[in-house]
């Protein structure tokens, strides 16, 4: 058996040649090398996150689940049993995580808690049932901004008119529609201040809200991408990477948008990657201060309007005249 010191030292040779070789193929003009994305695998324990806990970006909606009790069945016997009960909530828990697997989600994000009024009945649970994209082969280029505007200063080639920094500023919200009120409200009773009886009434939950706010397309409004031409992807002929994340599951040079020329020729069609890491597609139309305009309605789950708006900061359209002069 190798000594553990070995080992670490053959890792680390190993991620310096992995970072040599994205830096060769982004410096000649190749693109970047990257791999094919991934899912977790769904034969391992399915993650719960409490009510209010962050739910990682990392996270695509597969469906909206709801558990009463775990539907008669005895978890148990004995004290153990009594303790944790088919009717309880970690007996209704046991059950929603049974449910996900069989649909093949990785986790659950719980949304809403009803528990049992005076007059008895079961632990309700509602609850995000999620997919985790595992981002270890999120496709990336190992190059910091600076390294990246030394590539283009070089002047090797006269740069295409979508390649540079850009900066982009987006705002997401969700859509509530009726559909989408259909599938978060719930049902609950709330205690009447003038009869102080319990009355049913729907309602979405603060809960709710929060969540989707977690989850939306956009959720850091600003930030600045590298655009440069690729060949991985004939479909896509350009790629952007961001620069500065300030989400946890974000990295600098994570791949953020794959993009190319709209057959008319007028503005550019993206495979955007959002916040959540899942991708859409948005038309960006050319205005006339030279930024790229996009207003798009994005289904992940729920329904999100997306606004977005890319202005280059570098190179200055100046200087690319004067290099393509």
């Amino acid at each position: 058996m190798k000594d553990l010191s070995d080992v670490m030292k053959e890792t680390r040779i190993l991620k310096a040649l992995y970072g040599l070789a994205l830096l060769v193929a982004f410096l000649s003009g190749s693109g970047c090398a990257t791999t094919a994305l991934s899912k977790k695998g769904t034969g391992g324990r399915i993650k719960v996150f409490e009510l209010g806990q962050r739910i990682p970006r990392n996270s695509t909606i597969m469906d909206t689940l709801q558990m009463r009790g775990s539907r008669g069945l005895v978890m148990g016997t004995g004290d153990w049993g009594k303790r944790w009960g088919s009717c309880g909530y970690r007996g209704t828990i046991w059950a929603l995580k049974r449910e996900a697997k069989a649909r093949g989600g990785d986790a659950l994000a719980i949304l809403h808690v009803r528990k049992p009024n005076s007059y008895g009945g079961c632990t309700t649970i509602r609850a995000f049932l999620l997919d985790m994209i595992d981002l270890d082969d999120w496709p990336r280029i190992g190059l910091t901004e600076e390294g990246i505007r030394r590539d283009f200063d070089a002047g090797e080639r006269t740069l295409d008119d979508i390649e540079g920094i850009w900066e982009s500023r987006a705002h997401s919200e969700v859509v509530m529609d009726d559909d989408a009120r259909k599938k978060i409200r719930v049902s609950e009773y709330i205690r009447n201040r003038k009869t102080g009886k319990l009355d049913l009434v729907e309602r979405v939950p603060p809960s709710f809200i929060q969540a989707m706010g977690q989850l939306q397309p956009e959720e850091q409004s600003s930030f600045r991408v590298a655009i440069v031409k690729t060949t991985d992807d004939p479909s896509y002929p350009y790629a952007a990477y961001i620069l500065d994340p300030d989400i946890p599951e974000w990295q600098t040079g994570f791949l953020k948008a794959r993009l190319r020329r709209t057959a008319d020729g007028s503005g550019y069609e993206a495979k955007w990657y959002g916040s959540t890491f899942q991708d859409d597609l948005r038309e960006f139309n050319l205005d006339e201060s030279g930024a790229l305009t996009t207003k798009a309605v994005v289904e992940q789950g729920l329904k999100y309007s997306v606004e977005q708006t890319l202005t280059r900061v570098y190179p200055p359209p100046a200087e690319k005249r004067g290099a393509a002069g």
